[in-house]
């Protein structure tokens, strides 16, 4: 099975260096790595096409959700997964992945655990998957990392895509059609990838909020009544999966726009407290 991992960007070229060279370094699988870029312009575009195997395509566009459409548009492998520009697979993610959808062929997605690091690669907090549902997710948000989900792309016939009138929350709004329409899922316990908390990702969180009320809106009545209660029965299923507690943990990433090879770091007492929760 191929692999395609899309990635929308736009003039984020030192984050991007590091997404591309976690994908590129993934050891026993096949893969095509899309970078669709808004305009970033020379250096990223010259990089690109000259420094990597990436197949970039570049269009202005009206923002990310609009750019993974088309990324989606050019997907040639049979699964599929988002990587942001400032995120990064750990070692050995998509050959686990695969083995997965291999020795489980009914499977249409896989779920995995991500890590949250700070600019300077170091361990913000842990987070374990939990069980995804689309009231869950549109009455709270989406709580696992894109980062860590893995696609059959057969799913693509399905027709569901990104609204691009979104700017922030078209994730949530995106998953919770795609499991409405039908998934059969496998958790998985490994720390698939690592999301990085930057300035610029945490601007953005004023917008999501606005835009998590237009989806609570759209959410039936009954699921936005019983909202206390869903978030506190994902709490239980959060503490069942070991989310609220951790040994050292382990991990490799690229800590550097100009590194070739990748760090290794430990975090003696990680948290599991996301930086942005009141």
């Amino acid at each position: 099975m191929k692999f395609s991992i899309l990635t929308a960007s736009f003039k984020q070229l030192p984050w991007l260096k590091r997404a591309i060279r976690s994908v590129a370094d993934q050891k026993g699988v096949e893969v095509e790595h899309l970078i669709q870029d808004g305009n970033s312009g020379f250096d990223l575009e010259h990089w690109v096409r000259w420094e990597t195997d990436a197949r970039l395509c570049v269009l202005p566009d009206r923002g990310m959700y609009e750019a993974l459409n088309r990324a989606l548009a050019r997907v040639t492998g049979d699964l599929f997964a988002i990587l942001n520009c400032d995120e990064q697979y750990l070692p050995g993610t998509l050959e686990r992945v695969h083995r997965e959808f291999e020795t489980h062929p009914e499977t249409d997605l896989v779920v995995g655990d991500s890590l949250l690091v700070d600019e300077h690669c170091n361990l913000l907090a842990f987070r374990r998957s939990t069980p995804l549902r689309p009231s869950m997710i549109l009455t709270d948000h989406l709580y696992d990392f894109t980062c860590a989900l893995f696609f059959r792309s057969s799913l693509l016939k399905r027709g569901i895509r990104f609204d691009p009138e979104y700017r922030a929350a078209g994730d949530a709004d995106w998953m919770a059609r795609l499991l409405r329409s039908g998934l059969r899922i496998r958790y998985v316990r490994q720390y698939f990838s690592t999301f990085t908390i930057l300035d610029d990702n945490q601007s953005l969180r004023a917008e999501p909020t606005e835009e998590l009320r237009r989806l609570r809106a759209i959410t039936p009545a009954w699921a936005r009544c019983a909202a206390p209660v869903l978030r506190r029965f994902r709490h239980l299923e959060k503490f069942l999966a070991g989310g609220y507690s951790s040994g050292p943990i382990d991990y490799a990433i690229y800590p550097s726009p100009d590194a070739l090879e990748r760090q290794q770091f430990r975090c003696e007492k990680p948290g599991y407290r996301h930086p942005w929760a009141r």
